[in-house]
């Protein structure tokens, strides 16, 4: 009697964004895309938000809104990712009974864990995936240890899956494009949300091998954002006179604000930030601050430049040169930023592929990974 086969998915839990795929093709929400925000919000009436519905509370009810949770997921309280967290974002943290950070908010302490869970459930439900009976495999960053993987496993196992394995968000995405390549050596360039991955591939043989990797959880979308936040609020100060950044909530609604004009930036030239609308406070005389595609560009050069400070190391640890990788491959929103892709461009000297969706590329990569046995090494052992 032949073997059962088994039904599985691939679930990248981003910082920002979360989507799952099954069988190399992301899952739709009916009328949304694949991609839902990683977003889960607690209103006063009782209720729990997830994704969009949740993200459009942020500037009303910031410290019940959670978004960028990953960040924290498995830290320990006194651990800098914890102490990082703290000084971005304007939520009230508290240190729960297993010395772990947890959200305080109006239902309660809520953990990382929880937040990671709520969301994927909520996904689940909006793209009708079904869990039982069902094997997941969850992408988490290269430079998570085993505690902060077992946490993003256990995120993804509350939404009921019958197992739930890890793979690297780098190798997820070399397994999307390397299922129909014969290369030999490959680079994984992954610009994320909340966290730059860089991994060299050797794919020479199947199951391919990593042989050098890097990463920094606190190099992303969210840093960009802030980035053109203290840019605006400089902005302000000096023409206007008025400080964004007195206030940890307003200046949060402030990066909300430019995260969405990096945005529109995708389609257009010029985007513009009311800042009326950030402080209601601020006097109207405030008006509108105006930001470029260039401006975009000058500001993230440093940290687009820190990207390849650890492109260096990793390639360093592969004991090869930016010249031998014969294919550069993108995953991440962020690698949409103006200017990154020539950038990438030339410092490989090879022209990246982005031919893959860089918002599903991870989770595409990963659903390949659950449904292969070939690549079951490749993958943390079951929980």
């Amino acid at each position: 009697m032949a073997a059962r086969r088994k039904h599985t998915v691939g679930i990248d839990l981003g910082t920002t964004n979360t989507v799952i795929a099954r069988n190399f093709e992301a899952l739709h929400i009916e009328g949304n895309g694949c991609v839902m925000p990683s977003a889960v919000a607690f209103p006063p009436n009782g209720s729990t938000l997830v994704g969009k519905a949740a993200r459009r509370r942020r500037a009303l009810d910031p410290k019940n809104t959670i978004l960028s949770a990953k960040r924290i997921i498995g830290a320990r309280w006194h651990s800098s990712y914890t102490a990082q967290f703290r000084e971005h974002y304007p939520y009230d943290l508290v240190e729960d009974a297993g010395g772990s950070p947890a959200f305080r908010t109006r239902v309660g302490d809520v953990s990382p864990v929880d937040i990671g869970g709520a969301v994927v459930r909520g996904l689940c439900e909006l793209t009708r995936c079904p869990v039982q009976e069902v094997h997941a495999v969850v992408t988490a960053p290269v430079g998570f240890d085993r505690r902060r993987r077992d946490a993003t496993a256990l995120a993804v196992s509350k939404a009921r899956f019958s197992s739930v394995r890890v793979v690297e968000e780098p190798i997820a995405t070399a397994l999307a494009y390397l299922h129909r390549s014969s290369l030999k050596y490959a680079f994984v360039y992954d610009l994320g949300g909340g966290t730059f991955d860089a991994a060299v591939v050797d794919c020479s043989s199947y199951p391919f091998r990593v042989i050098g990797h890097g990463g920094d959880p606190y190099l992303g979308g969210d840093d960009v954002d802030r980035t053109i936040a203290l840019y605006v609020a400089d902005r302000t100060l000096s023409r206007d006179g008025w400080d964004l950044t007195n206030d940890a909530v307003t200046f949060d609604r402030l990066v909300h604000a430019c995260e969405l004009a990096k945005c529109e930036l995708g389609e257009s030239e010029e985007a513009a930030i009311a800042i009326p609308s950030v402080d209601p406070a601020a006097p109207e005389s405030c008006g509108v601050i105006s930001i470029t595609r260039d401006e975009v560009r000058q500001l993230t050069l440093d940290l687009v430049r820190r990207t390849f400070v650890i492109c260096d190391e990793v390639l360093a640890q592969a004991s090869l040169k930016a010249r031998d990788m014969q294919a550069i491959f993108l995953a991440g929103g962020s690698t949409l930023l103006p200017g990154l892709r020539a950038y990438v461009e030339s410092y490989f000297g090879t022209r990246p592929r982005f031919d893959l969706d860089p918002m599903q590329v991870v989770s595409l990569g990963a659903s390949l990974a659950a449904a292969r046995p070939a690549v079951s090494e490749l993958l943390d052992p079951t929980g």
